[in-house]
């Protein structure tokens, strides 16, 4: 058993980036049980780890990337005060590298891509593209310190649902890219095919309410419960923990569910489950096009297809996600 630390995690990067950074407060908790930690994420991102509900976790701050240079030195400022023993930094960037370097802590451990690596004093490798998952290469930075094991993402809520109805699946049809989204008409034709009496709940952020506003008129026979829009991060949580299923894109919602353990189908459209960043629920499900040599197109979404056919997308058929649909009702049923 590690001794007891004050230790702060860096990761000032997307919603998924923040939640899958809760395996690493999990490896903590379990693992050197005194440590005290603090964390650091994007301003917005910090509510969700009201949904995680241990103790170990001291504090979570903001850093608010619209007002870069202020919010940097007022962090700088409060976290010197916090005499840390280790900073664990999972940024690749400039400014993150700077700060876990000035704030005093006896120990920064960061991956070699940081551009302030070499001042570390501890680096990291950091693996790319090889099928490693994100949670993997997070747990690398704490190695030296508690070993390799690694841990999934977790949060989890108590109370009960926000939504009107039981035995839901949830939709998830946005991404902030274009070529991460299933286009719309698979997911229609995928409801089309379910029974009618099945519910289904529409989630998205307020400027992907007018994808799930085209689902809900296009499927008058379903029962569909849109709640796109209308819910923070803490209660689109709670939303996912009691859903029966999610479909989701290579997005935020998926690790969302990996997190609270929903089962869960992933569509990968331009991106692929090799960068790392797959569900990891314990009952989930990928759906992408194979063998297409223009896939993955990058490392990240784009806000449209390169050539211009989209077959990443295209290809996706309602079917290849009904049948996954049926195979976890069978699965129930045993």
């Amino acid at each position: 058993m590690s001794s007891a630390n004050k230790v702060l995690i860096i990761q000032t990067a997307f919603l998924g980036d923040a939640i899958l950074i809760s395996s690493l407060l999990e490896k903590i908790r379990l693992e050197s049980p005194e440590t005290s930690i603090h964390l650091l994420v994007r301003k917005g991102n910090e509510s969700i780890f009201q949904a995680y509900p241990h103790a170990n976790l001291a504090q979570v701050w903001a850093y608010d990337k619209k007002q870069k240079w202020a919010s940097w030195r007022s962090l700088q400022k409060d976290l010197r005060a916090e005499k840390f023993d280790q900073v664990f930094v999972a940024q690749r960037f400039f400014g993150m590298g700077l700060l876990s370097l000035s704030i005093g802590a006896k120990k920064v451990i960061g991956f070699d891509k940081n551009p302030l690596s070499w001042f570390f004093t501890e680096r990291v490798t950091h693996d790319w593209g090889n099928g490693k998952h994100e949670t993997e290469r997070n747990t690398a930075l704490l190695s030296s310190w508690l070993g390799s094991k690694v841990y999934k993402p977790f949060l989890s809520l108590a109370g009960d649902n926000v939504v009107p109805v039981e035995n839901y699946i949830c939709i998830s049809p946005g991404s902030v890219w274009e070529t991460k989204r299933t286009p719309v008409r698979v997911w229609i034709d995928f409801i089309k095919l379910l029974p009618a009496s099945q519910p289904v709940v529409l989630m998205g952020a307020p400027n992907e309410v007018h994808l799930a506003e085209e689902i809900e008129k296009a499927c008058p026979q379903n029962t569909i419960v849109n709640e796109a829009g209308k819910h923070g991060l803490v209660d689109a949580i709670r939303i996912y923990q009691h859903s029966m299923m999610s479909y989701v894109n290579d997005s935020g919602p998926m690790h969302i569910c990996s997190a609270v353990d929903t089962p869960t189908v992933a569509v990968f459209c331009s991106t692929i489950p090799a960068f790392g960043f797959g569900p990891l629920a314990s009952w989930n499900r990928i759906v992408e096009v194979k063998n297409l040599a223009c896939r993955p197109c990058g490392d990240h979404g784009k806000i449209s297809c390169p050539l211009g056919h989209y077959a990443c997308g295209n290809q996706i058929t309602g079917n290849q996600l009904f049948k996954f649909y049926e195979e976890l009702l069978a699965a129930r049923s045993k």
